[in-house]
């Protein structure tokens, strides 16, 4: 009979195994304790904004831009928003906004450098860029301009916007010389500049930055008429008859 009953088995010493989803509740908890207090303390507010390659627009305009000042959450942040808000400003080519987790933001700028200047018919004068945006909010402010300007000039001219385009893709040594760039009367497809050794050198628009480049040859000329056309040659003011120049010279 009592070889049918069977051993008690004692469950003394044994406990039954925690479930690993508890383990998971506990960690998901914790963790989304730390991230509430993390959001809610200091450490996770913007504390510095670097901007940089900025020349034309200024630190002021970009935050206004951006919306973003010292103290925002960093996680409010949208990098390819602030990039694309930035880059419908004007003088803006191209950018990139970074964040460093966690709390630094790196906006590097790049702008449309001004090549020219525009002068409008009450004698205001005005940034050009290198791809032909005329800065109307901007007025140029110096007494003494360092890019030439250009004068006559009908904005929706197409000559005037390939003229811009060419000078742009001048060197600087040679842009520097040049004064004013206006409108030749009698030929809609020519243009007149003067440089600041007193010449006066004709060419047409779309060829300014092939023809120009052989003005450095020319520089050190007396005052008088450069012409940069099917031929190259150059007439001394003083002189009734021009004087050839090889282009090679």
């Amino acid at each position: 009979m009592d070889e049918r009953i069977p051993h008690f088995r004692s469950r003394v010493g044994r406990r039954r195994s925690p479930s690993p989803w508890l383990f998971v509740f506990i960690f998901v908890f914790f963790s989304g304790m730390l991230f509430i207090l993390f959001l809610r303390s200091p450490l996770s507010k913007i504390e510095k904004i670097h901007i940089s390659g900025q020349h034309l627009v200024t630190t002021e305009e970009i935050l206004a831009k951006t919306r973003m000042k010292k103290g925002v959450s960093y996680f409010s942040i949208d990098e390819s928003r602030a990039e694309q808000t930035l880059t419908q400003l004007p003088e803006v080519k191209r950018v990139s906004v970074d964040k460093t987790f966690p709390n630094q933001v790196y906006i590097r700028v790049e702008e449309w450098p001004p090549v020219a200047i525009f002068q409008t018919e009450d004698q205001k004068l005005l940034p050009i860029l290198s791809n032909g945006t005329i800065l109307t909010t901007r007025p140029y402010t110096s007494d003494r301009p360092k890019q030439p300007i250009f004068r006559g000039w009908v904005r929706k001219n197409p000559t005037f916007t390939s003229a811009v385009k060419q000078v742009a893709r001048l060197p600087e040594s040679i842009r520097a010389t040049f004064i004013s760039i206006s409108p030749v009367a009698n030929d809609a497809e020519q243009v007149e500049i003067k440089s600041d050794q007193q010449h006066q050198i004709f060419v047409r628009a779309n060829e300014i930055t092939a023809k120009c480049q052989f003005y450095p040859s020319f520089y050190q000329h007396p005052p008088g008429m450069l012409y940069l056309l099917e031929s190259i040659w150059f007439a001394p003011r003083r002189s009734g008859k021009p004087r050839l120049q090889a282009e090679a010279e």
